[in-house]
């Protein structure tokens, strides 16, 4: 019969599988406080600039608004990016230029006001995948047929990813649901067959499909969503949206002092409209 495993052995391997341990082997860097693998996908985007439409829909109605952003490289002191407990401090913050917006409302042609606010690239994940934050100040906010955008600052979280190794993990993850998939043509032949539940093991391991399907798991949370990426300067690929988010502090926080509080009101679009390196007017 079938040879089974103790469960620790199965537990260690699944523990080796855990994004940190997946990591590509690549050249550590210092980032601020901590140590980090390159290639980073940060300076990619100093001076890109990019259309982005921000979507907001409450009850029917719709708030698109569109304007142009620009990810520059000038810092930012902390005091005006601090803005979640969650900011690494390997991550130095660098000024976001913001173009105002505009829509068609009920009386004609809306403007709508954007402050500079600030950006970060986190360092990437094991599937060269950066989470991306930015934020925007919006001193009037604006609405629309009741969706609106609160005056105040707006948040905004999306990713991009090395291209190199977004393309890398893209095969693996397709040569890991070929695997699943010969493994589950295995067992339906097994059961078909009528053997017996050791044959079948040693035939179908299920310890090797788990260790799949979490390796699968692993690597799907840092895949591009269902909209997709957009080419960026460089090999850089750029989500093509993200989430909206507004603070809502309040009694239960002590107004942010314990922690901040972020809503999600909506989301945005990208798309590019002058690669790295070109002049900014």
């Amino acid at each position: 019969g079938a040879t089974l495993r103790h469960p620790r052995m199965l537990s260690a391997q699944l523990l080796a599988l855990q994004p940190h341990a997946l990591r590509p082997a690549l050249t550590p860097t210092r980032r601020g406080s901590s140590f980090w693998s390159e290639p980073w996908t940060e300076p990619l985007l100093f001076q890109s600039a990019w259309r982005m439409t921000l979507d907001i829909q409450s009850g029917g109605a719709r708030l698109a608004v569109p304007l142009e952003i620009t990810f520059s490289d000038e810092p930012v002191a902390s005091g005006d990016f601090r803005w979640t407990v969650e900011e690494p401090t390997c991550c130095p913050a660098r000024r976001l230029l913001a173009s105002a917006g505009a829509f068609v409302g009920p009386k004609g042609e809306v403007s709508v006001e954007a402050r500079p606010g600030g950006w970060l690239a986190e360092p990437p994940d094991r599937c060269g995948r950066s989470a991306l934050r930015f934020y925007i100040d919006f001193p009037d906010g604006a609405q629309r047929n009741g969706a609106a955008l609160p005056p105040g600052r707006a948040f905004f979280r999306a990713a991009c990813w090395d291209g190199a190794q977004l393309r890398q993990f893209e095969a693996e993850a397709a040569a890991v649901r070929a695997e699943l998939d010969a493994l589950g043509a295995a067992a339906e032949a097994s059961a078909s067959l009528g053997l017996s539940a050791e044959r079948a093991e040693a035939a179908v391991p299920s310890e090797r499909r788990q260790l799949l399907e979490y390796q699968l798991e692993i690597i799907e949370r840092s895949m591009p969503d269902e909209r997709g990426v957009l080419p960026g300067p460089g090999d850089l690929q750029m989500a093509a949206g993200g989430e909206l988010s507004i603070k809502t502090d309040g009694v239960a926080n002590m107004w942010g002092l314990i922690s901040s509080n972020f809503d999600t009101i909506g989301g945005f679009t990208f798309a590019p409209i002058r690669p790295a390196g070109a002049e900014v007017s």
